[in-house]
């Protein structure tokens, strides 16, 4: 009895230190080691664990292979949580626990369907990187780039590199007409994620006009049509300067490089 009674204590003592541990400010507990950082570098690469109340890791970002990116200005800069957050120094992390509706929303996000807006998650962060604007942008084009080359080394194209785009093509479909220079030109075309999600495509019995003079059609469709002649097809990953840009659209983000597969159906001479 004496030995159970002494378990039981030394287990409430652990509890109670494990609670003292965080800290508390307005509806925010944390923890956290005594160093704290102040600096205007904007940009966060950041790994999450989250943790319900079980205990139960429900999230870990540190197998996805990328970090999650938060640009502070895009938060409320105004809440306990993204305060704390913005004080922790590069490469350490913090600990937080609040309620699941609290912790989404200062990140943009939404509460999953498994959690309850009032249910408190456990999270740990560890602050990766933080980047000024500058920064942040080599960052994305590195990134960007090592994608395309991954995706490059993984397919078995037999395709070749611009030197000057940086787009790798191959030919699909070899036409019999010598190439010309055309200012209009039916085409069909799939612009893709490199995961293989359709974006954007033409109808078969609706081909896109493509007119040479048209500015807004992306660089990508651009290049490989002036490499088609009439019944040839093409495919090529694109890298996001010949694509979406930096700043992408509401269907594909920035620095996101795609695929493009497009047929040169017939030139409206």
């Amino acid at each position: 009895m004496r030995l159970n009674s002494y378990i039981l204590v030394l287990v409430v003592l652990i509890i109670s230190c494990s609670e003292d541990a965080f800290q508390q400010e307005e509806d925010v507990f944390y923890k956290r080691g005594s160093s704290t950082c102040s600096d205007d570098k904007n940009h966060w690469l950041i790994d999450i664990k989250a943790q319900n109340l079980k205990d139960s890791i429900y999230l870990d970002t540190r197998t996805l292979g990328r970090k999650i990116e938060i640009h502070r200005l895009n938060t409320d800069t105004s809440t306990t949580f993204i305060q704390l957050l913005s004080s922790t120094c590069k490469a350490d992390s913090i600990q937080f626990r609040l309620k699941a509706k609290h912790f989404y929303k200062a990140l943009n996000g939404s509460v999953p369907s498994y959690l309850n807006d009032t249910d408190f998650v456990t999270t740990t962060l560890w602050m990766r990187d933080k980047l000024t604007d500058i920064e942040h942008i080599a960052y994305k084009k590195a990134f960007e780039r090592s994608q395309i080359d991954q995706f490059i080394k993984n397919q078995r194209w037999n395709g070749t590199l611009d030197s000057s785009s940086l787009i790798y093509y191959e030919k699909l479909k070899m036409g019999y007409i010598q190439l010309i220079k055309f200012k209009k030109a039916k085409i069909k075309y799939v612009l893709k994620k490199i995961n293989g999600q359709v974006i954007y495509s033409t109808k078969d019995e609706e081909p896109f006009i493509y007119d040479v003079s048209d500015q807004q059609v992306i660089g990508g469709i651009q290049f490989l049509a002036s490499k088609l002649s009439k019944g040839e097809s093409i495919r090529a990953i694109v890298p996001s300067d010949f694509a979406f840009g930096a700043t992408g659209n509401n269907i594909i983000s920035g620095y996101t490089p795609i695929i493009i597969e497009m047929e040169l159906i017939d030139y409206i001479l």
